[in-house]
């Protein structure tokens, strides 16, 4: 262990301690949209070796940033879920992943790539209005090609699950991939995603009113430059 870390007194040094290694923030990712079991993660995470993701998610549990317990019958199967340290992680990684969304803006996705639209919302903390979410109760169900992920709003809370929420649905947003990606990453307007029919919003005119308000548009600056 000794040989892995910085040995410097300094916050951000600390965390990479613990955090640092190749692909352990891609884990907390993956269990920011909730329980995993250990299929989930190697299915979420292609690429990474059974033997590496099980050392990993050693030492996460060994920092109490994630804990493993069994779901009750008839599921009984063990999981993998973020402490109270864990979900404060997963935050502090929210303007990470939106400052990443710059680089995405500048570069098509690569056919080679991997992409699951619930990754497209890690950012959402970025752009999300507290303060018009105070008193609604609201469920924004997106549904991306094949895929449904669920916001769920509650008093000026936010919460992202992916499949629906067992809740009424309040706006369902229906598009596909490729155009969430370029409404995501800045390439294409939703107006203008709107009006093409690649984007449809559908719910009362109360309910949009309120998802217009408190699910705004990433703001991205230029790489290099202020604007």
């Amino acid at each position: 262990m000794a040989d892995r870390l910085y040995g410097q007194y300094c916050g951000l040094a600390k965390a990479l301690d613990l955090v640092g290694e190749r692909w352990t923030l891609l884990i907390i990712r993956e269990l920011f949209f909730g329980p995993r079991r250990f299929s989930d993660l190697e299915e979420g995470l292609r690429g990474i070796s059974t033997s590496v993701l099980a050392e990993r998610l050693t030492r996460l549990e060994d920092e109490r940033l994630i804990i493993r317990r069994t779901l009750p019958p008839p599921a009984a199967s063990k999981v993998y879920e973020l402490t109270e340290d864990g979900q404060e992680l997963a935050r502090a990684m929210v303007p990470l992943a939106a400052w990443g969304v710059r680089i995405l803006a500048a570069n098509r996705r690569k056919r080679t790539e991997a992409f699951r639209p619930a990754w497209g919302f890690l950012f959402l903390r970025e752009t999300f209005d507290a303060s018009s979410a105070r008193d609604v109760h609201d469920v924004y169900e997106f549904h991306i090609d094949d895929s449904v992920i669920s916001v769920i709003v509650d008093d000026g809370e936010m919460q992202v699950i992916e499949g629906q929420s067992g809740r009424p649905v309040d706006v369902e947003i229906h598009v596909d991939a490729t155009t969430f990606i370029d409404v995501g990453v800045g390439r294409l307007r939703g107006r203008d995603a709107i009006r093409g029919g690649k984007l449809r919003l559908v719910g009362n005119e109360a309910a949009l009113r309120r998802y217009a308000s408190i699910i705004r548009p990433l703001a991205l600056p230029t790489r290099g430059g202020s604007g």
